[in-house]
């Protein structure tokens, strides 16, 4: 029986080191996986991340406290202790004390769009003025266009290559269709939706903004792609945008390594009340930054937004809406921010905004972007 169980163990002890090579293996190419630049993208989850931020430098140092009392006494005084019973009814209903909508917002269809998070509010911002993502439908937009006699405008397509090489600000639109019902003369319209065109459109503000920044001595260029086109082609809705812009995105960072900001440019659909603002004496539209919050790269993002925000409320205080983040439940959730740690999304602007106050805040904002090009080259 002795010399059975010794064989045996002679046996188990040969398997486990016969395999422990391939463990070893797969291990370190596990980690290699894990730890590769692109990994972040296939590895990176929102909820992950919604978990994670609650978790506070505090409460590290208290779960320390916990094995050494006297990391506790570094706590400062109105600290409030972790509690088991709110961790397990947060994870349990989804309900944070600390936050009303959450209250809410799993039970009241459309509550979501509350879901935004604002990292840094402007002048007068609040849950309730959020910018909203809500694109009518296609069959809307195509038939607007119709009544304008808009056919297929297939010579604006992304610059040949040569012509972006030395450019270090890309521009385009990605709701191509949206418009101001001032420019298409139909200001004060109730419906929100009639600001929409395939001739006058946001891509007169592109233009406004490439022409500003070459003042300021930046170049920029930019893409007119009619993506309600592209929408079409492929027989797709307005729910599949950024899909459609997508390959403009990827095609100007193949084909030009300095793009030092790639702005996706929108107009928001809120009245003017909550788009407009008053600065040195003169009216302009205001500007909101938007982050997706499922993208891997909104950390970098943010910190390039906090940095143009930061010189927009002190030279021209007011003209920032804010910066906010959204995920996928109140919008896209990634606005193809994925692609590239410089790809923002501004909101210049809602329907009822003029073209003067359209290029007051475009030659504003055209002295932001340069500022900011031009230390960033310096770096």
């Amino acid at each position: 029986m002795l010399e059975t169980s010794i064989r045996r163990d002679k046996s188990s002890l040969r398997q486990m080191i016969s395999i422990m090579p391939t463990a070893i293996t797969i291990v370190f190419v596990l980690v290699a996986l894990l730890t590769m630049p692109g990994a972040k993208r296939f590895f990176a989850f929102a909820s992950v991340r919604d978990a994670l931020a609650g978790i506070k430098a505090e409460n590290i140092v208290e779960m320390m406290g916990w094995e050494h009392p006297s990391f506790g006494q570094d706590l400062p005084r109105d600290y409030e202790k972790i509690s088991f019973t709110k961790l397990a009814l947060r994870a349990a209903t989804h309900i944070n004390f600390e936050d009303e909508r959450s209250l809410l917002g799993n039970e009241l269809p459309g509550f979501t769009v509350f879901d935004t998070e604002i990292v840094v509010a402007g002048e007068g911002t609040n849950y309730t003025n959020v910018p909203i993502e809500s694109p009518p439908p296609l069959d809307y937009i195509l038939e607007r266009q119709k009544e304008e006699g808009a056919g297929v405008d297939k010579s604006k397509k992304t610059p040949p290559r040569a012509a972006a090489k030395n450019a270090q600000v890309f521009l385009y639109s990605t709701h191509s269709w949206e418009s101001y019902l001032p420019l298409l003369g139909k200001a004060g319209a109730q419906n929100a939706n009639l600001a929409t065109s395939a001739k006058t459109n946001i891509h007169l503000v592109d233009e406004m903004l490439k022409n500003a920044l070459a003042k300021y001595g930046v170049q920029a260029t930019i893409d007119e792609t009619n993506i309600s086109t592209v929408l079409k082609e492929k027989n797709w809705g307005t729910e599949k945008a950024y899909n459609a812009s997508r390959p403009i995105v990827q095609q100007a960072i193949a084909g030009n390594h300095g793009y030092l900001l790639i702005i996706d440019i929108h107009r928001d659909s809120a009245r003017k009340p909550q788009t407009t603002a008053t600065i040195h004496g003169h009216s302009y539209a205001r500007v909101s930054i938007v982050i997706g919050k499922g993208n891997p790269y909104s950390d970098q993002n943010e910190l390039i937004a906090k940095k143009l925000n930061a010189k927009m409320n002190k030279d021209y205080p007011g003209l920032s809406k804010g910066i906010f983040l959204k995920s996928r439940t109140e919008g896209n959730g990634v606005y193809n921010q994925d692609l590239s740690p410089h790809v923002l999304l501004f909101e210049i602007g809602g329907v009822d905004n003029t073209k003067e106050e359209l290029e007051r805040t475009v030659n504003a904002l055209a002295d932001v972007l340069s500022d900011y090009v031009k230390n960033a080259e310096k770096v």
